[in-house]
C-alpha cells in the first residue's frame, strides 16, 4: 500500500471512530444519523470528556496500521481514561466488542446502538477505560499511571510494545513525572518497549497545560535530558498531519527495532535512547469550532460535552447535527443481507489480524498467561524444632532468603520481580543479590554493587513508579512484590486502591481470568523508626486499605520469621488480590515452630497454647510482631505479680474489612467466643491505629469487652521501648490494662489492682529517666528474654 493509499485509510478511520465517539455521548437513537436529528434522539444526561477523544482514535488508528503492516503484538494504554467513547469506537470497529459481547454489542446497528444508549448511563458503560473493556489493563479514572504500567507490562515480554498515550494534563502529576526515569531500568535485551506519545492538546479541564505553552525548542531539550529521543507531530506545521504522524510512527518503530536488534545481539546497550512522540492536536479536534462567538475547538471549553443543550436548544441541536454530518459516515460502511456492517476497505485495510488486535490481545486477560511459582522449600528456611522458642531473628532476612530461592528456582520462567523504593538493603532484603541484581541500563561503575543490564530487582526512589510498574507486571500474568518503609507507602496508597477497583471491576467479567497477587511488603515498622523520628512513624497504609472489599484485600501480620515465611508463600499462590504483608526487621523473639506457624495461617487467629491458662481469667491478644514481643513480656511481669490469675493469649495474624482471621474463620461466628471467651475481659495490642481494630469488632456482640491499643500518633526521635511507651502498646502499660480488667471482674481486689498499677507506673517514670540520661533503653529491657 502507498503512503497516499495508507494517509486516505487513516483519515477515513479516525473519521469513523470520532463519529461514533460523538454518538455515544448524545444519542440514545438514530446511532448512524440517518436522518437530521431532532430533540427525542438526545439522551436526557450528557456525560463524557469530548476534547481527547480525537487524539485518542488519531493514535490508535496509527497504532493498527504498525500492527497490520509489522504483524508485531501492541497494547494501547490510554492515559486520558476518560476518552473512554475513543477506545470503545475503537474495540468496535476492530470487532473485539463484538467478539466478547456477541449478544449485547453484534457488528450491526443494534451493536453501535448498544454502546450510544449505555455509554456513561446507570448500569451501562463506565465514562471510562475499564475491565469490562477488551485490552484494558488500567482503571482510567486517575491521572498519572499511564505510563508506569505501560513499563510494567513490557518486562520480560521481549515482543511486546506497549503504545502509552499520555495526556499533557496527566503529563503534570507527580507520578507521570516520575514514570520517565523507567528507561534507566528496562533492559532491552529480554523485556519490550514502551513507545510513549505525549498528546499536547494544550489545555487541561479550564485552563492551558504547561507543556502546551512550550515551545518546539523547549520540548526537545527537555526530553533529550530525560534520555529520550523526542520526535515532533505538529497540526500547525505545514506538512499534513497525518503524514508527519505515519513518518513519525516509523521512525520510532524503526528506534525500537534498532535498539533491541543490537542489544539482543550483546552489544551492550548504554542509556539506549527510546523515541517519544510530541503530538500537538487541538483539543476537541474536528469538534464545533466556535458557538456564538465562544471559541471551543483549541481551547479548554471543549473538555466535557459542548453544546450541552441540545434535547432543548435547536441552536445546539443544529450545531451537533452539523458536526456529525461533517464525518459523512453513511460514505464509510454497508450493511449486507444479514444487517452487519461492512466497513469500507481503506478501513478494512487497517483492522488488525483477530489475534493481533489491542482489544484481544491475550496478555491483557491473565488465565493462561499465568505461570505458577515454583516454591522454595520452607522447612530449608525455617528455625527449626533446635531452635528454643524465644530465640531471636529476623523476619525479613528469612523473606529475603525466600525470594533468593523463589528466583534461583523460576529463572527460567522469568515471571519474578521486586519493585523496590531504594530500600532492598535496608528493608533486609539482600539475601537476593545472592542470585540476582538491580537492573541498571545506564553507566555502572566498578565499584557499583549489585548491579548489571538484566537484574531482576527494580529500583529507583519513586514509590509512584515502581507501584504502577508492579500493576503492569502483574495484570499481565507475572509475580512482584513491592517492599517500602511503612511511613511512605501511603505515598501509593490511591494507586492501590486504582488496582483494588481494576481487580474488583474484573470478578465476572467472562474473558478475564484470575491474575497473581499484588503483593506489598511494609517494614521499617513504627515502632523502629525510633531513629529516624516523627515523620518515620505511620501505619496509615495498613488502615486505608483494610477499608476496602474483603475479597481483595488481605493484611498479613506475621508474629515472626517462620510465619512471615509461610505467609509469604501464601501471598504468592493468591489470585485476585492485594496483599499487605508487615513485618519488622530488626531482631525480635521468634515463637512458632513452622508446622504451628502453617496451623495459624489457616485460620489467621490461634490461641497459643505454650504461653495461655486454661479456663482464662482475662484474655491478652496482639497483631503484629513488636507489640507480640510486649504480649509476652507482659505475660512474664504479670504472672509474677499474680501467679494465681489465669490468662490466655490469642495471636492475630490476619486482618481484613470483615474482620480478624481467615474467610475460613469468618465463616464460623462462633470462633469468636470460643477464642475470646464469652465474658472475658480482652486487652488487644495492635500495630497500628486502634480505630481500625474496632472498627473490623464492631458487629461482634462482645466488642465492649475489648480494651484496644496501639498507635496513637505519639513519637518522636527516642528509643525503640519508649516508642511503645509514648503509644500505650508497652509491656507496662499491658499490665495496667489486665489489672483494671481483672479489678473490673472481681478477680482481684482494688488493693491490688492500685498496687500494681502504682508499680508500672513506677516503671515507666523509671523508664524515662533511664533514657534521659544514657540515651538508649536499660539492659533488662534490650536484652529481655522470654521465659514460661
Amino acid at each position: 500500500m502507498t503512503q497516499i493509499h495508507e494517509i486516505n485509510a487513516l483519515k477515513k478511520y479516525v473519521r469513523a471512530t470520532n463519529f461514533l465517539a460523538t454518538s455515544q455521548i448524545y444519542l440514545k437513537q438514530n446511532v448512524l444519523h440517518k436522518r437530521p436529528l431532532a430533540h427525542t434522539d438526545i439522551k436526557p444526561r450528557l456525560l463524557g470528556h469530548w476534547g481527547t477523544c480525537p487524539g485518542i482514535n488519531f493514535v490508535y488508528a496509527n497504532i493498527n496500521r504498525l500492527i497490520v503492516k509489522h504483524n508485531r503484538s501492541f497494547i494501547y494504554l490510554v492515559g486520558p481514561g476518560h476518552g473512554f467513547p475513543a477506545v470503545q469506537a475503537n474495540l468496535f470497529i476492530e470487532g473485539s466488542l463484538s467478539h466478547f459481547y456477541p449478544e449485547t454489542i453484534p457488528y450491526n446497528e443494534t451493536g453501535i446502538e448498544d454502546i450510544c444508549k449505555k455509554f456513561s448511563a446507570a448500569y451501562g458503560y463506565p465514562s471510562h477505560a475499564n475491565p469490562e473493556a477488551p485490552g484494558q489493563i488500567l482503571e482510567g479514572g486517575e491521572l498519572g499511571y499511564s505510563l508506569s504500567v505501560g513499563w510494567g507490562a513490557v518486562l520480560d515480554n521481549p515482543d511486546l510494545i506497549a503504545t502509552v498515550l499520555i495526556g499533557d494534563g496527566e503529563a503534570e502529576t507527580g507520578p507521570l513525572a516520575a514514570s520517565w526515569y523507567a528507561n534507566r531500568l528496562v533492559s532491552p535485551a529480554t523485556s519490550g518497549a514502551v513507545l510513549p506519545i505525549v498528546h499536547i492538546n494544550g489545555y487541561k479541564i479550564s485552563g492551558p497545560t504547561r507543556m502546551g505553552r512550550m515551545s518546539h525548542e523547549e520540548l526537545d531539550l527537555e526530553f533529550r535530558g530525560l534520555g529520550y529521543f523526542p520526535i515532533i507531530v505538529d497540526n500547525e506545521l505545514e506538512e499534513d498531519i497525518y503524514v508527519q504522524m505515519t513518518n513519525a510512527m516509523d521512525t520510532a518503530y524503526a528506534m525500537i527495532n534498532d535498539i533491541q536488534r543490537r542489544a539482543r545481539s550483546g552489544e551492550d546497550v548504554v542509556k539506549p535512547k527510546w523515541p517519544v512522540i510530541l503530538m500537538r492536536t487541538a483539543k476537541g479536534w474536528t469538534g464545533v469550532s466556535e458557538y456564538k462567538g465562544k471559541k471551543l475547538e483549541g481551547n479548554c471549553e471543549s473538555h466535557q460535552v459542548i453544546v450541552n443543550k441540545c434535547a432543548t436548544d435547536k441552536g445546539h441541536l443544529d450545531a451537533l447535527d452539523n458536526w456529525l454530518a461533517s464525518y459523512n459516515f453513511q460514505e464509510l460502511y454497508q450493511m449486507n443481507d444479514k444487517g452487519e456492517l461492512i466497513f469500507d476497505a481503506d478501513i478494512c485495510s487497517l483492522i488488525p489480524p483477530k489475534q493481533l488486535a489491542c482489544g484481544r490481545q491475550h496478555l491483557t486477560y491473565g488465565g493462561e498467561v499465568v505461570r505458577a511459582l515454583t516454591n522454595p522449600d520452607l522447612e530449608k528456611l525455617s528455625y527449626g524444632p533446635e531452635v528454643p522458642r524465644g530465640h531471636r531473628g529476623y523476619s525479613m532476612l528469612k523473606m529475603g532468603e525466600w525470594m533468593r530461592d523463589a528466583f534461583k528456582l523460576n529463572r527460567d520462567q522469568r515471571n519474578l520481580r521486586i519493585f523496590s523504593p531504594d530500600e532492598t538493603y535496608s528493608n533486609q532484603l539482600q539475601a537476593v543479590f545472592e542470585e540476582t541484581d538491580r537492573a541498571w541500563q545506564w553507566p555502572i561503575e566498578s565499584w557499583d554493587e549489585d548491579m548489571s543490564r538484566e537484574g531482576r530487582v527494580i529500583e529507583l526512589l519513586s514509590e509512584n513508579l515502581l507501584f504502577g510498574m508492579l500493576h503492569g507486571y502483574t495484570v499481565t500474568g507475572r509475580h512482584g512484590m513491592f517492599p517500602t518503609y511503612e511511613s511512605f507507602s501511603q505515598v501509593i496508597s490511591s494507586m492501590a486502591d486504582q488496582y483494588c477497583k481494576y481487580v474488583y471491576a474484573s470478578q465476572g467479567v467472562h474473558f478475564r481470568k484470575p491474575l497473581p497477587a499484588c503483593n506489598v511488603v511494609l517494614s521499617s515498622l513504627l515502632e523502629r523508626q525510633d531513629h529516624n523520628g516523627y515523620s518515620h512513624q505511620n501505619p496509615s497504609f495498613l488502615g486505608a486499605m483494610l477499608e476496602k472489599h474483603p475479597k481483595i484485600i488481605s493484611a498479613y501480620l506475621p508474629a515472626d520469621a517462620n510465619s512471615t515465611l509461610v505467609y509469604t508463600e501464601r501471598a504468592y499462590a493468591d489470585r485476585d488480590k492485594l496483599n499487605i504483608l508487615v513485618a519488622g526487621k530488626k531482631e525480635l523473639p521468634q515463637w512458632l515452630s513452622l508446622e504451628e506457624a502453617r496451623k495459624q495461617a489457616k485460620d489467621g487467629v490461634m490461641v497459643w497454647d505454650f504461653a495461655s491458662d486454661e479456663n482464662p481469667d482475662i484474655v491478652l491478644a496482639g497483631c503484629g510482631d513488636y507489640v507480640t514481643q510486649e504480649c509476652m513480656a507482659s505475660l512474664v511481669l504479670i504472672r509474677e505479680l499474680l501467679p494465681r490469675v489465669k490468662i490466655r493469649f490469642v495471636s492475630v495474624t490476619e486482618l481484613s474489612s470483615d474482620g480478624l482471621g481467615s474467610r475460613k474463620f469468618k465463616e464460623k461466628p462462633w470462633l469468636m467466643d470460643e477464642i475470646f471467651t464469652q465474658d472475658k475481659g480482652v486487652v488487644f495490642n495492635y500495630h497500628g491505629y486502634p480505630n481500625t481494630i474496632k472498627k473490623l469488632i464492631f458487629d461482634y456482640k462482645g466488642s465492649r469487652r475489648f480494651r484496644i491499643k496501639g498507635y496513637e500518633e505519639e513519637g518522636s526521635t527516642t528509643t525503640p521501648f519508649d516508642m511503645g511507651v509514648r503509644n500505650g502498646t508497652s509491656r507496662y502499660h499491658l499490665v495496667i490494662d489486665m489489672a483494671y480488667k481483672l479489678f473490673q471482674q472481681g478477680v482481684i481486689d482494688e488493693t491490688m489492682h492500685v498496687s500494681i498499677t502504682t508499680d508500672m507506673l513506677q516503671r515507666l517514670v523509671d523508664h524515662r529517666n533511664y533514657i534521659k540520661s544514657n540515651g538508649v533503653d536499660p539492659v533488662e529491657i534490650e536484652n529481655w528474654v522470654w521465659t514460661r
